[in-house]
């Protein structure tokens, strides 16, 4: 077809040609006789003229110009004559040329129909190129469907072979338990199931997965038995389960209900792990707990032998001065910590590496004989149970597919995920916190409710453990946490009231009569008053010396800011810290505060009953001016020394 329009174009080029010359030729002699004609009539204007102006007669020169005219005919008809041949071979060439256009024109008229049969065929052949290509298409994707499909259809032989015998701890069983959930889902969700060639496939697929399931049941019950084991570590077999998470969650996809045996089977069996745990751990830490009972007269205003305390001091020492510098007394005095000094206490536990550092071994302190605080089993006990419960927290949350985003998760908000790993840990830790709550830490409290120092630093824990896990990001304990506060913060006060009443119940008839038998003979004589004052004897210059309870009240506020600001001052805590409504952290807490100040205004009304005791006014200042500079000179040392 391309041949043949190419030699039809080729020659209506050459038709078209020859039809152009041939015009041309004609349009050249009509030009010539045209030129001649113009060429007659500029003549006869110019004949007419030249008559006119000349003055010739008309008929002469009418007669002159018809002989003119006839010679010029003659010679006109002899030209034509002699060039007749030559007009009449134009004449035949026209001719031919006319016959040529003709059949040009046939050729031309023919082509035209070829063309529009041709134009015709072509868009046919397009719209059935069109059609074959959609064809062709639709062939395509149903061969792409239809191949997957047979494809998810078919059952091989190995998928069969590795559900029935592989281990399922090898990864050729969890590739192809991979691959049959493929298949279940497509089969599901395709709607096929009622098709009769679907039907043995489907059957078979049900099995395959009855098979499956049975056994990532048994091999995650095996698992979960392995934890029931006493003095296990049961870190290794979470650590298997989360590697085999996948039998989880085709339980979970396939099988709810076995699914939620396992679950089940897990939070009562760690449920029950944890419980023993814990209580036999506690138990055995509240065995070697110091008890506090035998500080339960151990207060402030604690009636002693005064004079015995004050004169043991100075009954070898000989007699100092009475005004000497308050650093010479207080070297004396701070050497080691009273009865109220904090120590290192605080230091030991209100740091990030000592709260966080390893767990006390009943053991390994039963065989040392030693005994333990109350702050340090408290730690002990709730550090074990805070950081048992962040590991498990995150176990539950990736294992049980609870985390946002998880293929199985059913929620598509991050608080409500949240939510159920929360739930789910309840079930786990229930039990054991409420063993803490109800049983444990009222008994701990209990037995060490007489240790004001250690039910402080117990609290400033509290505070330390709910910044850790604000930091872990695991606020699973709050409840337990802020309940703990309440019943140390009870504890607490009453402690405060008991020493502030001490003070306001003080006697002071002791001192008194002291005063009165080992200062009057100092009364009359010539001595004046500033010489009696320096020559008192050793047993009179006791009573003017600082008073143990001023000793004991310097300590125990020394103690209690120490304690306060422990916290605030370490700086672990500093960028961990998130200060909501419940868990503000201050340098002392405005209850200890207030007793404090009431516990001062006491101790002023004392040190005011015992001074007017002296005798002389001068021993009266010299008696306070020791007390307050003691107190002033143990609060203004580093507080970790108390």
């Amino acid at each position: 077809c391309g041949q043949v329009v190419r030699h039809v174009c080729a020659l209506i080029r050459r038709q078209t040609t020859t039809h152009n010359t041939q015009l041309s030729t004609r349009g050249c002699l009509h030009e010539k006789l045209m030129l001649r004609r113009r060429e007659v009539d500029s003549l006869s204007s110019e004949v007419s003229s030249v008559v006119l102006e000349s003055d010739v007669d008309l008929r002469i020169y009418s007669k002159r110009v018809e002989e003119q005219l006839r010679n010029l005919e003659s010679s006109a008809v002899g030209a034509y004559v002699r060039s007749a041949p030559n007009v009449l071979g134009l004449h035949k060439k026209i001719s031919a040329c006319c016959r040529t256009l003709e059949r040009m024109e046939n050729i031309l008229a023919n082509f035209h129909r070829d063309l529009g049969a041709i134009s015709s065929d072509i868009q046919d052949l397009q719209a059935r190129s069109m059609a074959m290509n959609q064809r062709l298409q639709n062939r395509q994707a149903v061969r792409c469907e239809l191949s997957q499909f047979l494809s998810d259809m078919i059952v091989p032989d190995s998928l069969i072979q590795h559900i029935l015998l592989t281990p399922v701890t090898e990864q050729d069983f969890i590739e192809n338990l991979h691959e049959l959930d493929h298949k279940l889902n497509v089969l599901a969700n395709r709607g096929v199931t009622s098709y009769p060639s679907c039907q043995d496939v489907g059957s078979l697929l049900n099995k395959l997965k009855i098979k499956a399931v049975t056994r990532v049941r048994e091999f995650l019950m095996e698992k979960i038995k392995t934890l029931r084991k006493p003095m296990s570590n049961y870190q290794v077999p979470q650590a298997q389960l989360l590697r085999f998470r996948y039998f989880y969650e085709f339980l979970l996809l396939h099988e709810s209900d076995v699914a939620g045996e396992v679950r089940y089977t897990y939070t009562s069996t760690m449920g029950k792990v944890y419980f023993a745990y814990f209580k036999t751990y506690a138990s055995k830490l509240l065995k070697l707990q110091v008890d506090s009972n035998q500080e339960k007269d151990d207060l402030v205003g604690k009636k002693t032998d005064d004079l015995a305390n004050c004169a043991s001091n100075t009954s070898t020492a000989g007699v100092p001065n009475v005004l000497q510098s308050p650093s010479v007394a207080l070297s004396q005095a701070s050497s080691r910590p009273g009865q109220f000094g904090l120590g290192d206490r605080a230091e030991r536990l209100l740091t990030k590496e000592g709260l966080q550092a390893a767990i006390l071994l009943p053991h390994a302190a039963s065989k040392n004989d030693a005994k333990l605080s109350l702050e340090e089993i408290f730690r002990s006990i709730n550090y074990a149970l805070l950081d048992t419960a962040c590991r498990e927290y995150v176990f539950l949350d990736d294992f049980f597919l609870h985390s946002f985003g998880s293929p199985v998760s059913k929620s598509n908000d991050v608080k409500t995920s949240a939510q159920a790993t929360t739930s789910l840990f309840d079930q786990v830790f229930n039990r054991t916190v409420d063993a803490l709550e109800t049983s444990v830490m009222p008994q701990l409290i209990h037995v060490g409710q007489f240790d004001l120092l250690g039910l402080l630093l117990c609290v400033q824990l509290v505070h330390s453990m709910i910044h850790l896990t604000i930091e872990r990001r695991v606020r699973v304990l709050d409840r337990y946490w802020f309940g703990q506060l309440d019943i140390l913060w009870g504890r607490v006060v009453d402690r405060m009231e008991a020493h502030i009443v001490s003070l306001r119940v003080l006697d002071t008839t002791q001192f008194t009569q002291a005063a009165a038998l080992h200062l009057r003979i100092q009364r009359g004589g010539g001595i004046s008053e500033a010489a009696a004052v320096v020559n008192l004897s050793p047993r009179a210059y006791s009573l003017i010396r600082p008073h143990p309870v001023a000793r004991r009240y310097a300590e125990l506020a020394a103690s209690l800011h120490t304690i306060g600001s422990a916290l605030s001052e370490s700086e672990s805590f500093k960028e961990s810290v998130v200060v909501t409504e419940q868990t503000e952290t201050r340098v002392l807490d405005s209850r200890v505060l207030q007793a404090l100040s009431r516990m001062h205004a006491e101790f002023e009304a004392v040190c005011y009953r015992l001074a007017k005791a002296l005798p002389r006014n001068r021993l009266r200042l010299v008696f306070l001016i020791n007390n307050f500079d003691l107190i002033i000179s143990v609060l203004s040392v580093s507080p970790s020394s108390y």
